[in-house]
């Protein structure tokens, strides 16, 4: 890491060009370009390995390289004009072929397993989509391209591998599936999915979910803004996963704007022993739906950083729900509870025999600042009473500022069967 470091000072500081202009910091397919002229002082943060570059911070193990000319590769070319597509493949990418001729909706097949290709896409297209079906890893890079579906997915990469997902600095993305297909999600992939790069991606699920993975999705420190318009089932999923699996089975967020509404079940599941990690960004949920929450893992709940914003007005509904145990020793979560027999946060223990993870509903606060206006009442229903934090079993509390304010006589601030605490405050109060 040190030698990165280095280079990257050397580089800009040493045999810069006198007639250069701009800097690119490339990541794989992806680059960043900055204004030499405002590039400002270089800072290296070693306890999150990281160098700040004009006020931005970027992980140092994603750079491969740094330029002052605009980084080329050969791509796949795919390009969207209404009814019709034009897929330009390189010569050199063997095992690469377009099977669906001119049409929108686009399907290519790739052999090769033993090197990634970049799959560029552009324009709009009110009937189109993109299935790539292959064996190998890849990248595929939303230059400015609008694609509502007719058929199914929009983006569908059938491949079990990791599959990047770019947003170039500049360019806004719209996907929109078709309500009528049998697919899983607007955009989909059948391996991991991590997303990154400064643009903005704006998705809608118009038959289940918005975007998923059948493993794990991981949003990058150099991610722009996703905005989760709307999704009939959840905004986020990804699962199925092993027990005991903590990193191939999760949702983790290490940067970037996430805004999710309008969803018939949850904003974020991760799924069949699902884990879920909060290292930054921004994140901001609206749980409107009944019974449904904003963040939902059958498993482990990690914050350590960032800012979570949650409004829950669905009844029955969670900001923040973990089946086994939630940590949080860093970061900000602020938020309204004001559906009926709501949560803002939730340890709930299982125990039925269909459950993956069972007898949990532990709440660890260890540095998280809490801050949550409840106003939710009792659910006529079946009585479920509103709570700001609600942990089935133990809740300890050693760190941090937690702030409810409870302005419903039917709502209660905290509850748990055992609740622990012995440092941070706690509305108003210091232990």
């Amino acid at each position: 890491m040190k030698k990165i470091l280095l280079g990257l000072v050397w580089a800009l500081g040493i045999i810069c060009p006198v007639h250069a202009q701009n800097v690119y910091v490339c990541k794989g397919f992806n680059f960043t370009k900055y204004q030499i002229a405002s590039l400002g002082d270089i800072t290296f943060d070693s306890s999150k390995m990281t160098i700040s570059i004009a006020g931005e911070e970027q992980d140092i193990t994603e750079i491969d390289s740094i330029t002052f000319e605009e980084p080329q590769f050969e791509k796949v070319s795919v390009v969207y004009n209404g009814s019709t597509a034009t897929v330009t493949i390189p010569a050199s990418f063997a095992g690469v072929t377009c099977t669906s001729g001119n049409s929108s909706h686009v399907v290519i097949n790739c052999t090769n397993t033993t090197q990634e290709y970049p799959y560029y896409l552009e324009g709009s297209s009110s009937n189109g989509s993109l299935t790539i079906n292959g064996e190998y890893k890849l990248t595929v890079i939303l230059g400015g391209v609008s694609l509502t579906s007719a058929k199914g997915a929009a983006i569908d990469v059938e491949c079990g591998k990791r599959i990047d997902f770019i947003l170039p600095e500049g360019t806004t993305n719209t996907l929109s599936d078709y309500a009528g297909g049998d697919q899983k999600a607007a955009l989909y992939t059948k391996g991991h999915a991590e997303f990154k790069g400064a643009g903005t991606l704006n998705v809608k699920g118009n038959l289940k979910h918005a975007i998923a993975a059948k493993e794990y999705i991981e949003l990058k420190g150099s991610l722009g803004t996703i905005n989760v318009l709307g999704a009939v089932s959840d905004g986020i999923h990804c699962g199925k996963g092993e027990k005991g699996n903590t990193e191939d089975n999760i949702f983790r967020m290490n940067g970037g704007t996430v805004n999710i509404a309008n969803c018939g079940s949850d904003c974020i599941d991760s799924d069949d022993y699902g884990n879920v990690k909060i290292k930054g960004g921004n994140l901001t949920l609206n749980v409107s739906q009944t019974d449904g929450s904003g963040i939902k893992c059958d498993s482990l709940f990690t914050m350590s950083d960032g800012n979570v914003t949650i409004a829950v007005s669905g009844d029955l509904s969670e900001g923040i729900r973990t089946s086994y145990r939630g940590t949080f020793s860093g970061g900000k979560i602020t938020g309204t509870v004001s559906g009926n027999g709501s949560r803002g946060i939730r340890g709930k223990k299982t125990t039925k025999v269909t459950d993956t993870t069972k007898n949990g509903g532990f709440l660890d606060f260890k540095g998280t600042d809490v801050s949550l206006v409840v106003s939710g009442g009792t659910y006529t229903a079946d009585q479920s009473k509103c709570f700001g934090i609600k942990a089935d079993q133990t809740l300890t509390q050693t760190a941090g500022d937690i702030t409810i304010t409870v302005s419903n006589t039917a709502a209660t601030d905290i509850k748990a069967a055992t609740d622990t605490w012995t440092g941070g405050t706690r509305n108003g109060a210091t232990k």
